[in-house]
């Protein structure tokens, strides 16, 4: 049964209209999610289903369903604990998403009947025994196919919407932290804040663990907006903590034109703080910048690292793989690519916007 009241309140228009833009902005307006079929993901897996193990992993297409909606449902009917069931992230409810699930059935029992049993909006595109659990991360990134209706169309505007997809295969997206993360409310870091301060006693661990996560994701976005203002995104850094492209190992910068080659080729980007414990820091500027953050909220940074939030860095920029634009009328269709943890909001918003930006802001 479809419920439209989970389409998102933000859907038309500007994407956190907050948040400065990487482009002088494509200004197309229209709509995302107005249909599941607009926004539609598949997951990207390097690691295939080997054929044999005591795990079935079933590759389902899902449509107005949340992840933990397939997940309790594998458990019903394969009649095992929710822990036996896999997957590697959460996928959004009002969309057409592909992932996989993995759940542990000990044997070689075939495959179950699960015709009359299936729910409304799923379907079972594959299923094949694995030796392994799926787990949370366990993915490369996901496949988008977006459609964006009732744009601004003309000549204009297709025009300036191919130069911000060109500025965006040159130098990026900033990897902002999208709505989903903040919830529906847009409460979540609010949340975090009384978790942190004891006035919130969330017994939920998962639950209190994506309250506390809002609070660093809100403060990695305040660091990334004011680098974006100074005119620093497109911009490698001395003292910068960069990260290799597609790793999590991070290096310090001492000279950024040393690595300036490898910046411009999308091979390492600069690094934003996860606040926590043993947070690795940059130095120079960007440590700078870092502090005059963390010294504005010191309370909730020092909170992080007392709860036992173990610090990290996140890219700062995404480079999309295969960006490609196609118009069918009024109505903007892109497929690209994004590495995991990354929301597809951060590219719309690019093309949606209807405002722009800074100069300094604005791809060159």
């Amino acid at each position: 049964m479809s419920n439209r009241n989970l389409v998102p309140d933000a859907k038309n228009a500007a994407i956190q209209p907050e948040l400065p833009l990487a482009t002088p902005g494509a200004g197309l307006a229209g709509e995302w999610k107005r249909d599941p079929a607009d926004f539609q993901v598949t997951e990207l897996r390097r690691d295939p289903p080997d054929g044999a193990g005591e795990h079935w992993v079933l590759t389902i297409e899902k449509i107005d369903l949340t992840t933990e909606m397939v997940a309790q449902w594998l458990a019903r009917t394969f009649d095992r604990p929710l822990a036996a069931v896999g997957y590697a992230g959460l996928k959004d409810r009002w969309a057409t998403t592909v992932q996989q699930f993995s759940i542990h059935v000990p044997g070689t029992a075939p495959l179950p009947d699960l015709a009359t049993t299936v729910l409304p909006g799923l379907r079972i595109l594959d299923a094949q025994r694995h030796q392994r659990k799926i787990r949370v991360g366990h993915l490369v990134g996901n496949r988008f196919r977006i459609r964006l209706r009732d744009c601004h169309s003309t000549p204009t505007h297709r025009q300036e919407a191919e130069r911000v997809a060109d500025a965006l295969r040159h130098h990026g997206i900033p990897n902002w932290f999208g709505p989903q993360r903040f919830g529906r409310q847009e409460d979540n870091a609010a949340g975090g804040r009384l978790v942190l301060a004891g006035q919130l006693r969330e017994k939920n661990r998962h639950r209190r663990g994506l309250l506390l996560s809002a609070v660093r994701s809100e403060l990695f976005n305040r660091v990334l907006a004011e680098r974006m203002h100074r005119g620093w995104f497109q911009r490698l850094l001395d003292g910068d903590v960069a990260q290799l492209e597609g790793r999590s190992a991070c290096f310090s910068v001492s000279e950024a034109v040393v690595e300036q080659e490898r910046f411009l080729r999308g091979d390492i980007h600069p690094t934003g703080p996860l606040f926590g414990s043993g947070l690795l820091r940059p130095e120079g500027e960007p440590g700078a910048l870092e502090r005059e953050v963390a010294t504005l909220d010191a309370e909730t940074v020092q909170a992080l690292e007392q709860f036992g939030m173990k610090g990290d860095r996140r890219a700062l920029r995404v480079i999309p793989k295969d960006l490609e634009l196609t118009w069918e009328g009024g109505d903007l269709l892109l497929g690209f690519t994004l590495p995991k943890g990354t929301f597809a909001t951060s590219l719309l918003r690019e093309f949606l916007h209807p405002l722009p930006l800074r100069e300094e802001t604005a791809a060159e």
